[in-house]
């Protein structure tokens, strides 16, 4: 009979937390013994068994052969592992090792995962934005960094700024925080030390506040959300200390963020924006790592790779993730192609990735995810899918949209810019099966899905004439569709249905009341006519 399992100390620690769940996991999976586990894991069982300990954090490769030996989310509990190895590196615990087993290299890319500070060796082709990074603090005491979803905001800040400040030897506190759904919690007591201070006159304190997004996407509270953008100005143009402010937000929610802070507040002008990385340096992203873990790449695969991400809304968490199942399947000492067919290629990691995010979501939200992720795709002449960009505007502001859109945006499948949302590379509407299958199942629904969001639109931005609406056969079309479970319109959508509906029994009293109008003037006609006729006849008998 197998051993009782230790009981884990009482706390409430990131290791402990990571423990646990990591003992709940097996539960989940039906408890199998660690030496079943390890059958399934390849790995021995007396790591397995410390990995859950809640002593010391796991190696990340004994926590992913656990993982996915528990049938667990391999990618999510990647960036958890990530998180709590950050954790416990910033307050002084050494970090733990990344080695896969029997590999004698560091794996040399992260994956999906965003760098962390310790990662700076493997982080390559942003140099020059992380110089201007680094001048802009120089001379700000307040930075904004923004960028679309996936473009690699977070790697710059840890891999990039806090690395570098590291290594020039930076005095005082660098400190990462996000505001989370509670931003006062802690985001708001550094703020607050920040206004108050005072510091050390030789000190100067870095305050990194990433994913600003969350003060909208996560904090439920508008009083919250105020008290903390007022201690954000207030921190930003305080005198009390020496200290610096960076605040990185996503580039579709900076515009309301700032429009949330008072109008003379210049805390968000001019931001460094977070753009596509440029062909040339995502040469050095794809070989450079390789390299410096010993492993020749291939010339062939850094031009297919290179070509494939090139301009690609979403191609750097992408890309690391397809390096790094590509480096786990090479052979020898060289990185190839025949590795990256082996892995899967692009089209496999797109066609996980998006399957395993929408399994992610509540089955409430399935139709909408449905409806959404249809929209961005379109069909070209050989009935393929490729991806199209869609208006944010267009869409809902509901909490089911914003759902939607934040577990694929998290799961690096679509990319949220400034005012748009598109698929992060062109392959994942032409890989994943289940988009596919819908497009498919509903070809003739989706056209009448399609030409409704662009009436609607052209209705909206023409000022709401009335010549733009649907009447007819076309108005009919649209309001069975979406008489239907799987097809909800957006708002804009509905009041363009219903104006056109009012329209159309506008027309259809109007021309009822001409038929009732032309009825009774046969009527008038006729009896007139038979007056006529018997005054005649009785003048003629007369």
């Amino acid at each position: 009979m197998p051993r009782q399992e230790q009981p884990l100390e009482q706390g409430d620690t990131p290791l402990l937390r990571f423990a646990a769940d990591l003992r709940r996991l097996r539960d989940e999976a039906g408890g199998p013994t660690y030496r079943q586990l390890a059958l399934r894991a390849h790995a021995s069982a007396a790591s397995l068994s410390v990995a859950a300990s809640g002593r010391r954090l796991p190696t990340l490769a004994v926590t992913l052969a656990y993982v996915g030996a528990c049938g667990g989310d391999v990618g999510g509990w990647e960036r958890r592992w990530r998180d709590v190895a950050s954790a416990l590196a910033a307050a002084g615990h050494p970090r733990p090792a990344e080695a896969v087993p029997g590999d004698r290299h560091a794996v040399p890319y992260l994956g999906a995962a965003p760098f962390g500070p310790g990662d700076s060796e493997w982080f390559f082709g942003r140099d020059a934005l992380v110089t201007e990074l680094r001048e802009r603090l120089r001379h700000r005491r307040v930075v904004t960094v923004t960028g679309a979803s996936g473009a690699g905001k977070t790697s710059l800040l840890n891999a990039g700024l806090i690395a570098r400040l590291r290594a020039e030897g930076h005095r005082g506190r660098v400190v990462t925080l996000t505001p989370g759904p509670c931003p006062m919690r802690e985001a708001g007591r550094w703020l607050t030390r920040l206004a108050d201070g005072p510091f050390p006159d030789d000190e100067e304190t870095v305050v990194v506040i990433d994913q600003f997004e969350e003060l909208i996407t996560a904090c439920r509270s508008p009083a919250e959300r105020a008290r903390f953008l007022g201690l954000l100005e207030s921190a930003g143009t305080s005198r009390a200390g020496h200290h610096r402010i960076v605040v990185c937000t996503r580039a579709d929610l900076h515009d309301r963020c700032l429009g949330r802070l008072p109008a003379a507040s210049a805390l968000f002008v001019d931001p460094l924006v977070v753009g596509p990385i440029p062909p040339e340096e995502l040469h050095r992203v794809i070989a450079e790592p390789a390299a410096r873990a010993g492993c020749a790449p291939e010339h062939a695969l850094v031009a297919v790779l290179t070509a494939a991400t090139a301009g690609q809304p979403g191609a750097l968490p992408m890309l690391s993730a397809v390096l790094k199942e590509t480096w786990l399947h090479r052979g020898g000492h060289a990185l190839t192609l025949t590795a990256l067919r082996a892995a899967g290629g692009i089209e496999d990691w797109t066609d996980r990735s998006a399957e395993a995010a929408y399994a992610g979501l509540p089955d409430a939200l399935h139709p909408r995810a449905r409806d959404l992720l249809l929209r961005l795709a379109t069909a070209n002449a050989a009935t393929a899918l490729g991806p199209r960009a869609v208006a944010l505007s267009d869409l809902d502001e509901d909490a089911a949209t914003r759902a939607v859109l934040e577990r694929f945006a998290r799961a690096r499948v679509v990319t949220l810019d400034r005012d748009r949302a598109v698929w992060a590379h062109t392959a994942v509407p032409r890989a994943w099966t289940r988009l596919a299958q819908w497009a498919e199942a509903g070809s003739e629904d989706w056209r009448v899905h399609r030409r409704l969001a662009e009436a609607a639109r052209a209705w909206h931005d023409s000022g709401r004439l009335p010549g733009r609406l649907y009447q007819g056969a076309d108005l009919a079309e649209a309001r069975a569709l979406c008489g239907r479970d799987h097809h909800e319109p957006t708002r804009r959508e509905r009041a363009f249905l219903q104006a056109s509906a009012r329209a159309e029994s506008a027309r259809q009293r109007a021309a009822e009341a001409a038929r009732a109008r032309l009825r009774l003037q046969r009527r008038l006609i006729v009896g007139l006519a038979a007056l006529v006729v018997a005054l005649a006849a009785a003048w003629a008998t007369a």
